[in-house]
């Protein structure tokens, strides 16, 4: 039956030129199917295992750089937890006695520019491998020197901590003075086991020194306060009323969500601008703009009291 079929093909196929090609062209098919399915089938199924092997492979890279880094950052905390407990049992050897501690505090008093008003060293206290030794203080001094003082006394050889503090001026009409109440304890071992190797070398601590000169019961500059306004746009000022003081007249100006009182000479604006002229219901501004090819001119604004806005 087969042999019949194919003396079939070949004679319909030996009529024509195209029914040739197309026979061809049927047998080239027929085999690139069967190649497929035998082998390139396979061959395909194996890349897209391989793919994704590799991108498992890329996550769990991925995963254990992650997990590494967490390592790394993990082993620095845990170092630098080791060097401040190996610090705190140092100074909790080489405390010393009262007197001591009395002198350090002192020093530091001096050091600083920091009176010590009053100093009460209360009850000690067994807490099982160390002693505490409570104490109250009152000093006075500016806000710098107190700030200080406090950490001064964070680096005394002697393991202090501050518990607790209050702060106030010594006169509210005057607060650049301020007097601090503060409660400390220091510390100091109790077991000899617990004293460190040698105490001839202090262990490094990372202990930075902070400088405090902001006192947050002044104040601030005028500088400072000018310095403000000037970086705000003129735009952004709006005449909300006017005062009348004897002789001199302040405006109220909005701005930035707060009012401001401001006189002749005082500068606003980023270009520089001075009030030059203060009225009931407008003011006048002169500023300083550069102009290519005619260099710094003055540009004269004007503020007017809206209508709506009562004045004052």
């Amino acid at each position: 039956m087969s042999a019949v079929w194919w003396h079939a093909v070949q004679r319909w196929a030996s009529g024509s030129r195209i029914r040739t090609v197309l026979l061809l062209a049927g047998w080239l098919s027929l085999l690139l199917g069967v190649a497929y399915v035998v082998h390139l089938q396979a061959l395909f199924v194996e890349v897209d295992r391989v793919a994704g092997h590799a991108q498992q492979l890329r996550a769990e890279q991925t995963a254990k750089v992650e997990r590494a880094e967490a390592l790394s950052v993990s082993d620095a905390q845990r170092a630098a937890a080791s060097r401040a407990l190996e610090a705190s049992r140092w100074r909790l050897a080489a405390g010393g006695d009262s007197a001591s501690l009395l002198e350090g505090i002192a020093y530091q008093g001096q050091q600083h520019g920091v009176f010590i008003e009053h100093l009460e060293l209360l009850p000690q206290i067994l807490q099982g491998e160390y002693v505490e030794l409570p104490m109250q203080l009152q000093v006075e001094g500016s806000y710098p020197a107190l700030a200080a003082f406090a950490q001064g006394l964070a680096q005394l050889p002697r393991l202090i901590a501050l518990q607790d503090f209050s702060l106030a001026p010594v006169q509210a009409q005057h607060p650049a003075q301020l007097r601090m109440q503060l409660r400390a304890s220091a510390y100091r071992g109790e077991r000899p086991g617990i004293e460190p190797l040698a105490l001839s070398a202090e262990p490094v601590a990372e202990r930075p020194f902070l400088e405090f000169t902001r006192n947050p019961f002044e104040r601030p500059p005028l500088q400072q306060y000018r310095q403000h306004l000037e970086a705000l746009p003129i735009e952004q000022f709006e005449l909300v009323g006017s005062l009348a003081r004897q002789h001199t007249r302040f405006a109220l100006l909005r701005a930035a969500g707060a009012v401001h009182r401001l006189q002749l000479g005082d500068r606003l604006g980023r270009d520089r601008g001075r009030i030059v002229a203060i009225e009931e219901h407008q003011v006048e501004i002169i500023e300083e703009v550069f102009v290519v090819g005619k260099g710094w001119l003055e540009r004269r604004r004007t503020l007017t009291l809206k209508a709506t806005t009562g004045t004052g």
